[in-house]
């Protein structure tokens, strides 16, 4: 394994880094709903700031499309940030701006996304962002599977790193893939098979089992000629599913199913809903969540593993109680990292928003801050924002 590029040994006094985060936080109006991303940044900010650099920040919220959107301005994270770091942060908009000429230290570039080069990957407009600054440094794990001028166009003209969030993410993967504890296994839930048929088959030869939950299963559950009633399943990915099942027999893996179910027949909060063993299921049942035994029986399977990567839910679990069989499983590997030096990690937005109804959002190996980026990680795909980095050959 390569080291992670990194800017920690290089001599950055009155330089300007230009440091790429991903700051597209949820807000409502002016006020941030979940500061994470802003948080994950800090480390890398303090760094640079000891190194008495000066630092403009370069992110992106929502998607004006490459209009000036005032809704979605940079100008709450800038107080936001100033707040938590308790230093000055400066909002800037020009593409000629030169901060030597300010006393701050920190500046926050306007939304990159009001322009509509940015998306475009335009080269010329990557160059003129470079020009603002003397080095880069990528900390946005969560945007580099983009292919847009801040990730991939700025490190063909300036010297290049990664800051600490992103070295931290690429190595906790890169240590999973090419030298895990064996075994390996995988818990893959959510809703479509159809958006993970690329990692399945990829996970299919580099794990040793792979658990499937959440609607996902049903899928796979009909392919194999059991009963869903009224659950969620994409038909036209039946074939896929058959494919897959026989890609893991093929390499040897074991795919795991659940074999029961707490049902209902609504989508909904749903206090009186019953668990079902699969041979019960009713024609207007919907499968919400994993049953009683599926769950042990994950739990079980679970014990016995060196390695896990987590990316899915395993249930509907934005409706109480189908939130569960996730929390369950939450807190057995929470419990596992702590009790048999277990490495697990976890990526994807809502498998965040499930390990944090469980409040174990700390207890892990590693949890990724990227959903998309994560996914294609697992995939086995070269991540745009990841790649330019590496074959940056400029030195600072």
């Amino acid at each position: 394994m390569e080291p992670v590029k990194s800017f920690q040994n290089k001599n950055l006094k009155n330089k300007i880094a230009l440091l790429r985060t991903d700051y597209n936080v949820p807000t409502n109006g002016k006020l941030i709903l979940d500061c994470t991303r802003i948080d994950e940044s800090i480390p890398t900010i303090k760094a640079l700031l000891e190194k008495e650099a000066k630092i403009i920040i370069l992110t992106h919220r929502g998607r004006p499309k490459g209009k000036i959107d005032i809704s979605l301005s940079m100008e709450p994270v800038a107080r936001e940030l100033e707040k938590k770091i308790m230093v000055p942060v400066r909002l800037i908009n020009k593409l000629d701006e030169d901060v030597h000429r300010y006393d701050e230290k920190i500046f926050l570039f306007e939304n990159l996304r009001f322009y509509p080069n940015e998306e475009e990957n335009d080269q010329d407009f990557a160059h003129k962002l470079s020009k603002l600054g003397d080095i880069y440094i990528n900390d946005a794990f969560a945007a580099s599977h983009r292919a847009h001028a801040s990730l991939s166009g700025i490190p063909k003209f300036i010297p290049s790193y990664f800051g600490l969030c992103m070295a931290k993410e690429i190595l906790a993967l890169n240590t999973i893939f090419e030298n895990p504890n064996r075994p390996v296994v995988a818990l893959i839930g959510g809703s479509k098979v159809s958006t993970k048929i690329q990692l399945l088959k990829n996970l299919i030869l580099k794990v040793d089992s792979i658990i499937i939950g959440g609607a996902m299963a049903n899928t796979f559950l009909k392919a194999r000629g059991v009963s869903i009633g009224a659950s969620l399943v994409e038909d036209s990915c039946l074939q896929i599913a058959n494919e897959i099942l026989y890609l893991a027999e093929q390499n040897n893996v074991s795919l795991i199913f659940p074999k029961d179910a707490k049902v209902s027949k609504t989508l909904q909060d749903d206090p009186s809903a019953i668990n079902k063993s699969l041979d019960q299921i009713e024609q207007d049942d919907m499968i919400l969540d994993l049953g009683i035994e599926s769950s042990k029986m994950i739990g079980g399977l679970l014990a016995d593993a060196k390695t896990v990567i987590w990316n899915g839910p395993l249930g509907a679990i934005e409706f109480k109680p189908f939130e569960e069989g996730t929390v369950y499983v939450a807190q057995r590997l929470a419990k596992m990292c702590l009790e048999n030096n277990t490495s697990v990690v976890v990526g994807g937005g809502d498998t965040i928003y499930g390990i944090n109804i469980a409040n174990t959002y700390s207890s892990y190996t590693h949890v990724s801050t990227g959903g998309g980026a994560f996914l294609e990680w697992l995939e086995g795909k070269e991540l745009p924002g990841v790649r330019s980095v590496i074959e940056n050959k400029k030195e600072g």
